[in-house]
């Protein structure tokens, strides 16, 4: 069964109700770009998530995506099929409370920390939308939270930004290939849902340019859903986009708006990723494309092997990390509409 539940009605401190409003009228967005999508947990969290190895996984096709996060020594993956119609899932890996988060609409996903201020909380579906993006809100204070913006826009903890985790997206191919010893969701949600098809329809896709709710400011340069990792710093947006890189895995050491980076991407596994490229100690490593077997996937020119979450697991940085920097992935038009600045427009790199 799928569904498509969109108003156009825009947030109105007149006519808000207390199913997806607080009584805080002070916003950080412009309240009228705020519309209402579909009731308070009309799109329900995940709360008690269940998961298997990769090896009973049988529901899901080789291209579709997946989201993997690794805390600890445990790696768990998330595929957008189930995300598509929670969008929110509420976790524990280890002792840390994650929130992993995916909107359809936008493509963007990311994991944030669930204690805010001593106090764990869950995250759920507000049914509000701004720029087509998730607004989630958190049930310890029914504070509104931007997921594009990476903080909380309304309510008690306005202007409060999360804690956020590192995560990797690519196709399931791949993913089954270099994470065997997973763990991945399981449709196994207590809920009825048809995983197999899209929320929204076909007519609203990846596949397709239509876009569910207006867009504040276009830009032509590239497809809308043309999926984008946007790396950001102060008021610099530089997307790279993904199907510019080849596919076979390569890095791209780069300086972006006076940070030295490194990008990662594989057009044939739906990967892209990135990280600093200065180690804990200041230097600045450069990076290729390992020839060592699995979980290995990165060489620096001191010899150590890093894999894909950015940990080094040989030579003599053994057991250090890439500092993460602020990235994410997502279409386009959602780059464009959030960041989008006349005159100023995001970046679009090239490997």
């Amino acid at each position: 069964m799928s569904f498509l539940l969109i108003s156009c009605e825009s947030v109105s401190t007149n006519t808000s109700t207390s199913d997806n409003s607080n009584t805080d009228n002070s916003w950080l967005i412009p309240e009228d770009q705020v519309f209402v999508g579909a009731g308070r947990d009309d799109i329900p969290s995940i709360d008690d998530p269940s998961f298997k190895p990769v090896g009973d996984i049988n529901f899901l096709e080789d291209d579709e995506l997946i989201i993997g996060i690794k805390i600890g020594d445990e790696i768990r993956g998330y595929p957008h099929q189930i995300l598509n119609y929670h969008e929110i899932v509420n976790d524990f890996i280890g002792d840390e409370a994650v929130a992993v988060t995916f909107c359809p609409l936008t493509g963007s996903a990311m994991a944030w920390n669930r204690e805010i201020e001593g106090e764990v909380t869950e995250f759920g579906v507000s049914g509000l939308i701004h720029k087509n993006n998730l607004i989630a809100y958190d049930r310890a204070t029914n504070s509104y939270w931007s997921q594009m913006l990476e903080q909380s826009v309304n309510g008690e903890r306005i202007g409060t930004r999360l804690q956020s985790y590192g995560i990797i997206e690519m196709n399931w191919e791949a993913w089954k290939q270099h994470f065997p010893n997973s763990e991945v969701l399981t449709g196994e949600t207590g809920f009825d849902r048809d995983y197999s098809s899209y929320p929204y329809g076909r007519n609203y896709s990846i596949d397709d340019d239509n876009i569910v709710f207006p867009i504040n400011r276009e830009d032509d340069r590239l497809d809308r859903k043309e999926l984008g990792h946007g790396v950001l710093y102060n008021l610099d947006l530089h997307v790279f986009v993904l199907s510019d890189f080849p596919e076979s895995t390569i890095t791209v050491n780069r300086n972006v708006a006076g940070e030295n980076l490194l990008i990662i991407g594989n057009s044939a596994q739906d990967f892209i990723t990135s990280y600093s490229s200065v180690a804990s100690d200041g230097t600045i490593l450069r990076f290729s494309v390992t020839e060592q077997e699995q979980p290995a996937l990165l060489e620096d020119d001191e010899g150590n092997i890093w894999n894909y979450f950015g940990e080094a697991i040989s030579g003599p940085r053994t057991g250090e990390k890439l500092k993460p920097i602020h990235s994410y992935n997502a279409y386009w038009f959602a780059w464009a509409d959030f960041f989008g600045l006349d005159p100023r427009r995001p970046h679009i790199s090239t490997p």
